[in-house]
């Protein structure tokens, strides 16, 4: 009679996780049912759970002329999550004993000037290096990339020549994708490998991940590639690149390789757990605390769970990558279709997954609630530092609300910290208005910070843009900016950019909406003389001499 019971209720509950299956895989299948187009390039997806693959699709052609379809075994680019390979290939080399993250940086790339305060390993790995990004100086320079080659020899003259860095190394986080190119390099000069030769026969081999592989030359054939597309004029195209530089992306995987390095970065993979603690330790920062960039990988908290995280952005095509190690759940999504934005979508999917309370852990028990008199010492105009993004923090209806300067209409925000706000329709973006010399407030998507400080926006009307028409030499970029006028607006005009219209910011300032900002500065005689350049948070203030 017991051994009967027992069945049944085996039975029982064998039928209740298939069925609960079967309902979460439908509402998976009605997250992703927008993208499933006739003829057109779509994405693959796979969710693992306890080591295993509980969901997985391809939707969508690899290749819109080749009509392949996507699947588990499509090679895709997974631009910037690459970025946690690379480190891994350092964390191969300190294991070695051939390098120390404490090591200066020009030990290896005596290129890189002396800028006082030595630059070490640790602070390429976790983007406080405050060295510049170069895909926005070659932007800034008006680079053709579809004309114009570039490598990573490339990227180490560019950065070599730079006066300045962003901010002292070890301060605070700027991303910025040089830091993992000057990494490959110093692999490539330690290992006397390419870095895909390095990463095959430590990494890659080791972990089976047999479709995986860095991008090192244009010649290299990937087979079973997914072929980025974007929408043009309602066709799709496709782009052949030039560049050949690495190590920030540029390189290939497959869902089912991903899976399995979901098991390292969930620290269930027994022979490379000492490489998931180094990958996700997160050091301090020269405030005391702690930088939310580990090691190529974003260390975050969701609805009260630490999240390993990723994304990457390339032209053609978009990734992520997410896990709860806690819950040994994983997330990954790469499109080959760039308007396909994967990060959104794997959130939706954890909620999924993950229980409806708020209150999951201990110390999120105790929901937080900042009081609405406290609100009025939000509210005002931002602007984040070294760009020309603005920001409004109002109240509504006695709700905290952000409005960025593109936005149709505001977003509430939700407190759960003192100070430290989300909004109400995604947990992982974060607002924190903690009182800060430098900044006063700290914007997080998923743990990658933007920081800005309290603005005052002026009216274009008053604004005579005349006194701000000439041209104007940098010698660090050796370019020339012509600012002119038509119909009382503000244009730019440099290589390979016709008309680039500026829009008023704060006093003396001007931005071309894309996160650039021109301040122009004057003299005794309250004459402009020179213009300082700032761009993506990361680059500040180039010098422009008026001529």
């Amino acid at each position: 009679m017991m051994i009967r019971v027992v069945l049944l209720l085996f039975a029982f509950l064998a039928s209740y996780l298939i069925h609960g299956q079967e309902i979460q895989t439908k509402k998976i299948d009605e997250l992703l049912q927008s993208f499933e187009k006739p003829n057109s390039p779509g994405l693959s997806i796979g969710i693992v759970q306890n080591g295993k693959i509980v969901y997985s699709k391809g939707i969508g052609l690899a290749s819109v002329e080749g009509n392949t379809k996507n699947n588990s075994k499509t090679v895709f680019s997974i631009a910037s999550i690459a970025k946690q390979f690379t480190a891994s290939c350092i964390w191969i080399l300190v294991q070695e004993k051939k390098l120390s993250l404490e090591d200066d940086i020009r030990k290896y790339l005596p290129e890189m000037p002396n800028y006082g305060t030595p630059i070490k390993i640790k602070h390429l790995l976790n983007h406080t290096s405050g060295i510049r990004n170069y895909h926005a100086i070659m932007d800034l320079q008006g680079f053709d990339y579809d004309a114009e080659y570039y490598n990573n020899e490339t990227v180490l003259q560019l950065a070599s020549k730079q006066r300045g860095l962003n901010n002292k190394p070890g301060e605070k986080v700027l991303y910025s994708n040089t830091n993992y190119n000057l990494l490959t390099t110093i692999i490539e000069r330690i290992s006397g490998k390419n870095l895909n030769e390095f990463a095959t026969e430590k990494l890659f081999k080791p972990l089976q991940m047999n479709s995986s592989c860095f991008k090192v030359s244009n010649k290299q054939i990937i087979k079973n590639k997914a072929i980025g597309h974007q929408l043009s004029s309602g066709e799709y195209i496709t782009n052949a690149s030039i560049q050949e530089s690495y190590g920030a992306g540029s390189m290939a995987s497959t869902v089912e390789d991903l899976v399995k390095w979901i098991s390292v970065l969930n620290g269930t993979y027994s022979e490379f757990k000492s490489l998931s603690n180094f990958l996700i330790q997160c050091e301090k920062l020269e405030n005391g605390e702690k930088a939310k960039y580990a090691r190529g990988v974003m260390v975050d908290d969701y609805k009260g769970f630490t999240t390993i995280s990723h994304s990457g952005y390339g032209w053609g095509g978009q990734s992520q990558l997410i896990t709860i190690p806690e819950k040994k759940l994983g997330i990954i999504i790469m499109t080959n279709l760039e308007s396909i934005n994967p990060t959104p979508i794997s959130y939706e999917i954890l909620d999924l997954f993950l229980p409806k309370t708020k209150a999951i852990k201990e110390k999120s028990a105790k929901k937080y609630k900042e009081k609405s008199k406290a609100f009025n010492s939000f509210v005002g105009q931002y602007k984040e530092i070294n760009s020309d993004m603005k920001m409004e923090i109002l109240v509504e209806n006695d709700t905290l609300k952000s409005k960025g300067a593109r936005a149709k209409k505001p977003t509430a925000l939700i407190g759960f910290e003192k100070n430290k706000f989300h909004r109400i329709n995604s947990e992982s973006v974060k607002y924190d208005f903690t009182k800060n010399e430098k900044h006063d407030l700290v914007i997080t998507f998923g743990g990658t910070p933007f920081y800005f400080k309290r603005a005052i926006f002026i009216d274009s009307k008053t604004v005579n843009v005349k006194e701000f028409v000439g041209k104007y030499y940098s010698e660090e970029l050796d370019v020339v900016y012509e600012f002119f006028e038509t119909d009382d607006k503000l244009y730019l005009k440099y290589k390979n950019h016709d008309k680039i219209a500026l829009e008023t910011v704060q006093k003396d300032e001007f931005g071309n909406n894309d996160r650039t900002l021109y301040y122009f500065t004057r003299n005794s005689k309250n004459k402009i003389q020179k213009m300082l350049l700032s761009c993506d948070g990361s680059i500040s203030e180039i010098e422009f001499v008026k001529q």
